[in-house]
């Protein structure tokens, strides 16, 4: 009997999260007919998009530059055209304390851009477009593996110690308060999770949430962080 195919996690779509090459060009160079549909008044997105990538770099005083490594391996240099220069938000949450190299960048709606240097990379010009996510792309991609197990409908089970949860001998879970994923039988187990690695899980799954709660096939408006 054949394996079932297993479901492809959010973040793993490459083609609402494309790595760098899947993305499109800037409207002004090609209309890319994957994201926009010709409507009575003009090109609007289809569908919503978001690159992601991890920080393996930074530079630039004046203005930020990050060099950010995608999906597929490249590495890229997103620009922070934004009229704060990548200091703070429209929410006022300062941009810069969060640029360490290994955490993660989202850019909602990234184009291909090429600068005056002549690489190629994102040129980001609203700062609402940009988020850093304090863990590294591939626990990111991990945990939005594992909310697509969970939503599977199995039954859960303690991260610690395995125990399955069993409504007929009285076995219940309790979630993580701050992730709202993870599972523990009692309090020692959980800390010990924490101990164990959880701490990095649980911020991956944490960022993962505002990606979860939103659908990215329809488009009806415009998504912001």
């Amino acid at each position: 009997m054949p394996k079932s195919k297993k479901p492809q996690s959010l973040l793993r779509n490459s083609f609402n999260f494309p790595a760098f090459n899947g993305l499109p060009d800037e409207p002004e160079n090609e209309i890319d007919l994957r994201y926009y549909n010709d409507g009575p008044f003009g090109f609007k997105p289809s569908q919503h998009w978001c690159f992601l990538g991890e920080i393996v770099d930074s530079i630039g005083l004046a203005r930020v530059l990050l060099r950010v490594k995608d999906k597929d391996g490249q590495v890229i240099t997103i620009g922070l055209y934004t009229d704060d220069r990548g200091g703070a938000s429209d929410r006022g949450e300062a941009l810069a304390p969060r640029i360490k190299e290994g955490h993660t960048v989202a850019v909602l709606y990234g184009e291909q851009h090429g600068f005056l240097d002549m690489s190629v990379g994102i040129r980001v010009e609203d700062a609402s477009n940009i988020k850093i996510i304090p863990c590294s792309l591939e626990q990111l991609l991990k945990a939005s593996d594992r909310v697509t197990t969970l939503r599977k409908g199995q039954p859960g089970r303690c991260g610690s110690c395995g125990k399955q949860e069993n409504a007929s001998d009285n076995t219940h879970l309790r979630l993580c308060s701050r992730c709202r994923h993870a599972l523990y039988c009692g309090e020692d187990c959980q800390k010990k999770a924490w101990e164990d690695g959880h701490k990095a899980d649980c911020k991956a799954l944490v960022g993962l949430r505002w990606f979860t709660e939103r659908n990215w096939r329809t488009f009806h408006d415009w998504f912001s962080f």
